[in-house]
Protein backbone atom coordinates (compact mmCIF):
# COMPACT_ATOMS: atom_id res chain seq x y z
CA UNK A 1 0.00 0.00 0.00
CA UNK A 2 1.16 3.53 -0.82
CA UNK A 3 0.08 6.47 1.28
CA UNK A 4 0.84 10.11 0.57
CA UNK A 5 0.02 12.56 3.34
CA UNK A 6 0.00 16.34 3.01
CA UNK A 7 2.46 16.50 0.11
CA UNK A 8 3.53 20.04 -0.73
CA UNK A 9 5.99 21.18 -3.35
CA UNK A 10 7.31 24.69 -3.92
CA UNK A 11 9.50 25.84 -6.78
CA UNK A 12 10.80 29.06 -5.28
CA UNK A 13 7.56 30.93 -4.46
CA UNK A 14 5.45 28.85 -6.84
CA UNK A 15 3.24 26.48 -4.82
CA UNK A 16 2.84 23.51 -7.18
CA UNK A 17 1.42 20.86 -4.82
CA UNK A 18 -0.85 22.07 -2.04
CA UNK A 19 -1.26 19.27 0.46
CA UNK A 20 -2.04 16.16 -1.56
CA UNK A 21 -3.35 13.07 0.25
CA UNK A 22 -3.60 9.79 -1.65
CA UNK A 23 -3.83 6.10 -0.80
CA UNK A 24 -3.15 3.38 -3.37
CA UNK A 25 -3.92 -0.22 -2.49
CA UNK A 26 -1.65 -3.06 -3.59
CA UNK A 27 -2.58 -4.15 -7.10
CA UNK A 28 -4.59 -1.00 -7.78
CA UNK A 29 -4.20 1.05 -10.96
CA UNK A 30 -4.65 4.78 -10.48
CA UNK A 31 -4.88 7.16 -13.43
CA UNK A 32 -4.26 10.86 -12.84
CA UNK A 33 -5.93 13.29 -15.22
CA UNK A 34 -5.90 17.06 -15.32
CA UNK A 35 -4.94 20.09 -17.39
CA UNK A 36 -1.33 21.01 -18.05
CA UNK A 37 0.28 22.63 -15.03
CA UNK A 38 -2.02 20.95 -12.52
CA UNK A 39 0.85 19.19 -10.72
CA UNK A 40 0.31 15.65 -12.06
CA UNK A 41 3.88 14.93 -13.12
CA UNK A 42 5.33 16.76 -10.13
CA UNK A 43 3.31 14.55 -7.79
CA UNK A 44 4.57 11.44 -9.58
CA UNK A 45 8.19 12.62 -9.32
CA UNK A 46 7.77 13.44 -5.64
CA UNK A 47 6.79 9.85 -4.87
CA UNK A 48 10.33 8.62 -5.52
CA UNK A 49 12.09 11.90 -4.71
CA UNK A 50 13.10 12.76 -8.26
CA UNK A 51 11.61 15.99 -6.97
CA UNK A 52 12.13 16.44 -3.25
CA UNK A 53 8.76 17.29 -1.65
CA UNK A 54 8.84 20.50 0.39
CA UNK A 55 6.94 18.69 3.13
CA UNK A 56 4.76 15.65 3.62
CA UNK A 57 5.04 11.93 4.36
CA UNK A 58 5.38 9.07 1.88
CA UNK A 59 4.63 5.56 3.12
CA UNK A 60 5.23 2.55 0.87
CA UNK A 61 4.33 -0.78 2.46
CA UNK A 62 5.19 0.49 5.92
CA UNK A 63 8.38 2.31 4.95
CA UNK A 64 7.46 5.81 6.12
CA UNK A 65 9.60 8.75 5.04
CA UNK A 66 9.14 12.33 6.19
CA UNK A 67 10.33 14.53 3.33
CA UNK A 68 11.66 17.18 5.71
CA UNK A 69 14.01 14.77 7.49
CA UNK A 70 14.66 12.16 4.78
CA UNK A 71 18.25 10.93 4.62
CA UNK A 72 20.09 9.71 1.53
CA UNK A 73 19.61 6.17 2.86
CA UNK A 74 15.86 6.73 3.16
CA UNK A 75 15.62 8.10 -0.37
CA UNK A 76 17.66 5.23 -1.80
CA UNK A 77 15.39 2.70 -0.06
CA UNK A 78 12.33 4.49 -1.40
CA UNK A 79 13.68 4.48 -4.94
CA UNK A 80 14.35 0.75 -4.68
CA UNK A 81 10.59 0.32 -4.14
CA UNK A 82 9.54 2.38 -7.16
CA UNK A 83 10.30 2.54 -10.87
CA UNK A 84 9.51 5.38 -13.23
CA UNK A 85 8.74 5.22 -16.95
CA UNK A 86 9.21 8.68 -18.45
CA UNK A 87 7.77 10.56 -21.42
CA UNK A 88 11.17 10.33 -23.08
CA UNK A 89 12.61 6.86 -22.97
CA UNK A 90 15.97 7.79 -21.35
CA UNK A 91 17.76 4.78 -22.80
CA UNK A 92 21.54 4.67 -23.09
CA UNK A 93 22.14 5.22 -26.79
CA UNK A 94 25.42 3.28 -26.82
CA UNK A 95 23.82 0.15 -25.31
CA UNK A 96 21.57 -2.43 -26.94
CA UNK A 97 18.05 -3.09 -25.66
CA UNK A 98 19.36 -6.11 -23.77
CA UNK A 99 22.23 -4.13 -22.25
CA UNK A 100 19.90 -1.29 -21.22
CA UNK A 101 17.75 -3.71 -19.21
CA UNK A 102 20.70 -5.70 -17.86
CA UNK A 103 22.48 -2.61 -16.56
CA UNK A 104 19.93 -1.85 -13.85
CA UNK A 105 20.11 -5.41 -12.59
CA UNK A 106 23.90 -5.44 -12.32
CA UNK A 107 24.39 -1.89 -11.03
CA UNK A 108 21.35 -1.50 -8.75
CA UNK A 109 20.40 -5.04 -7.77
CA UNK A 110 24.02 -6.28 -7.89
CA UNK A 111 23.03 -9.40 -9.80
CA UNK A 112 25.82 -11.17 -11.68
CA UNK A 113 26.01 -10.54 -15.41
CA UNK A 114 24.93 -13.99 -16.60
CA UNK A 115 21.82 -14.11 -14.41
CA UNK A 116 21.00 -10.47 -15.20
CA UNK A 117 21.13 -11.15 -18.95
CA UNK A 118 18.74 -14.09 -18.56
CA UNK A 119 16.26 -11.96 -16.59
CA UNK A 120 16.57 -9.13 -19.13
CA UNK A 121 15.88 -11.54 -22.00
CA UNK A 122 12.74 -12.81 -20.24
CA UNK A 123 11.50 -9.27 -19.68
CA UNK A 124 12.13 -8.15 -23.25
CA UNK A 125 10.27 -11.21 -24.45
CA UNK A 126 7.45 -10.28 -22.06
CA UNK A 127 7.04 -6.88 -23.73
CA UNK A 128 7.21 -8.36 -27.23
CA UNK A 129 10.81 -7.49 -28.11
CA UNK A 130 12.45 -10.91 -28.25
CA UNK A 131 13.62 -10.16 -31.80
CA UNK A 132 15.04 -6.71 -30.94
CA UNK A 133 17.36 -7.51 -28.03
CA UNK A 134 20.57 -6.69 -29.91
CA UNK A 135 19.21 -3.50 -31.46
CA UNK A 136 20.42 -0.07 -30.34
CA UNK A 137 17.87 2.67 -29.51
CA UNK A 138 18.52 4.38 -32.85
CA UNK A 139 17.41 1.18 -34.59
CA UNK A 140 14.12 0.98 -32.66
CA UNK A 141 10.85 2.82 -33.12
CA UNK A 142 9.60 5.10 -30.37
CA UNK A 143 7.10 2.48 -29.24
CA UNK A 144 9.82 -0.17 -29.09
CA UNK A 145 12.10 2.14 -27.11
CA UNK A 146 9.32 2.80 -24.62
CA UNK A 147 8.76 -0.93 -24.22
CA UNK A 148 12.47 -1.36 -23.48
CA UNK A 149 12.07 1.33 -20.82
CA UNK A 150 9.12 -0.59 -19.35
CA UNK A 151 11.16 -3.81 -19.29
CA UNK A 152 13.97 -1.93 -17.55
CA UNK A 153 11.53 -0.68 -14.91
CA UNK A 154 10.10 -4.16 -14.38
CA UNK A 155 13.60 -5.60 -13.92
CA UNK A 156 13.90 -3.86 -10.55
CA UNK A 157 10.74 -5.62 -9.26
CA UNK A 158 9.34 -2.40 -7.75
CA UNK A 159 6.40 -2.23 -5.37
CA UNK A 160 4.89 0.45 -7.60
CA UNK A 161 5.29 1.44 -11.23
CA UNK A 162 5.01 5.15 -12.09
CA UNK A 163 4.18 6.17 -15.66
CA UNK A 164 4.56 9.83 -16.62
CA UNK A 165 2.71 10.42 -19.92
CA UNK A 166 4.20 7.21 -21.38
CA UNK A 167 2.75 7.80 -24.87
CA UNK A 168 3.06 11.57 -25.24
CA UNK A 169 6.31 11.40 -27.23
CA UNK A 170 5.02 8.72 -29.62
CA UNK A 171 3.59 9.01 -33.10
CA UNK A 172 -0.15 8.14 -33.01
CA UNK A 173 0.31 4.81 -34.80
CA UNK A 174 2.77 3.65 -32.11
CA UNK A 175 0.61 4.46 -29.09
CA UNK A 176 -1.42 1.25 -29.04
CA UNK A 177 1.57 -1.08 -28.70
CA UNK A 178 2.71 0.71 -25.53
CA UNK A 179 -0.78 0.97 -24.08
CA UNK A 180 -1.30 -2.76 -24.69
CA UNK A 181 1.86 -3.52 -22.73
CA UNK A 182 0.73 -1.35 -19.81
CA UNK A 183 -2.72 -2.97 -19.93
CA UNK A 184 -1.07 -6.37 -19.70
CA UNK A 185 0.84 -5.24 -16.59
CA UNK A 186 -2.40 -4.02 -15.04
CA UNK A 187 -4.06 -7.37 -15.70
CA UNK A 188 -1.13 -9.07 -13.97
CA UNK A 189 -1.87 -7.18 -10.75
CA UNK A 190 0.95 -4.63 -10.74
CA UNK A 191 0.42 -1.52 -8.61
CA UNK A 192 0.59 1.50 -10.90
CA UNK A 193 0.04 5.24 -10.98
CA UNK A 194 -0.32 6.56 -14.51
CA UNK A 195 -0.40 10.17 -15.66
CA UNK A 196 -1.98 10.25 -19.11
CA UNK A 197 -4.20 12.21 -21.49
CA UNK A 198 -5.45 9.02 -23.15
CA UNK A 199 -9.04 8.98 -21.85
CA UNK A 200 -10.07 5.78 -23.58
CA UNK A 201 -7.07 3.98 -22.15
CA UNK A 202 -7.74 5.46 -18.70
CA UNK A 203 -11.30 4.19 -18.78
CA UNK A 204 -10.16 0.73 -19.82
CA UNK A 205 -7.25 0.19 -17.43
CA UNK A 206 -7.93 2.24 -14.28
CA UNK A 207 -9.48 1.04 -11.04
CA UNK A 208 -9.72 4.62 -9.85
CA UNK A 209 -9.38 8.01 -11.56
CA UNK A 210 -8.09 11.21 -9.99
CA UNK A 211 -8.55 14.69 -11.42
CA UNK A 212 -5.99 17.30 -10.37
CA UNK A 213 -6.09 21.05 -10.79
CA UNK A 214 -3.83 23.77 -9.39
CA UNK A 215 -1.93 21.35 -7.18
CA UNK A 216 -4.98 19.72 -5.58
CA UNK A 217 -7.02 16.58 -6.08
CA UNK A 218 -10.46 17.97 -6.86
CA UNK A 219 -12.24 14.66 -7.48
CA UNK A 220 -11.47 10.96 -7.30
CA UNK A 221 -13.46 7.78 -7.58
CA UNK A 222 -14.06 4.53 -9.49
CA UNK A 223 -13.43 4.92 -13.17
CA UNK A 224 -17.04 4.52 -14.32
CA UNK A 225 -18.33 6.97 -11.73
CA UNK A 226 -15.86 9.65 -12.78
CA UNK A 227 -16.55 9.21 -16.48
CA UNK A 228 -20.31 8.66 -16.28
CA UNK A 229 -21.41 10.76 -13.31
CA UNK A 230 -18.72 13.12 -11.98
CA UNK A 231 -19.71 15.17 -8.96
CA UNK A 232 -17.62 18.28 -9.59
CA UNK A 233 -18.53 20.70 -12.36
CA UNK A 234 -14.83 21.21 -13.06
CA UNK A 235 -14.49 17.48 -13.78
CA UNK A 236 -17.40 17.64 -16.22
CA UNK A 237 -15.85 20.57 -18.05
CA UNK A 238 -12.43 18.92 -18.25
CA UNK A 239 -13.80 15.64 -19.58
CA UNK A 240 -16.14 17.46 -21.97
CA UNK A 241 -13.27 19.42 -23.52
CA UNK A 242 -11.08 16.34 -23.72
CA UNK A 243 -13.80 14.25 -25.32
CA UNK A 244 -14.47 16.87 -28.01
CA UNK A 245 -11.28 15.70 -29.66
CA UNK A 246 -12.98 12.36 -30.33
CA UNK A 247 -16.75 12.98 -30.22
CA UNK A 248 -18.33 15.48 -32.57
CA UNK A 249 -21.95 15.70 -31.52
CA UNK A 250 -22.60 17.71 -28.31
CA UNK A 251 -25.40 15.31 -27.32
CA UNK A 252 -22.97 12.41 -27.55
CA UNK A 253 -20.65 14.23 -25.15
CA UNK A 254 -23.53 14.64 -22.73
CA UNK A 255 -24.36 10.97 -22.96
CA UNK A 256 -20.73 10.01 -22.45
CA UNK A 257 -20.72 12.05 -19.26
CA UNK A 258 -24.00 10.62 -18.04
CA UNK A 259 -26.11 13.73 -18.72
CA UNK A 260 -29.58 13.38 -20.19
CA UNK A 261 -30.40 15.08 -23.49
Amino acid sequence: MIKLHNIHKYFSKHHVLKGVDLTVENGEVIVILGPSGSGKSTLLRCINFLEHPSCGIIDINGMKIDSETASKKDIRALRMSTAMVFQQYNLFKNLTALQNVTLGLTSVKKIDEKKARKIAQQLLNRVGLNDRMKYYPSQLSGGQQQRVAIARALALKPDILLFDEPTSALDPELVDEVLSTIKQLANEGNTMIIVTHELGFAREVADRVILMEEGLIIEEGPVEKIFSNPVEERTRKFLGKALKRFIIEPNDIKLELGVEK
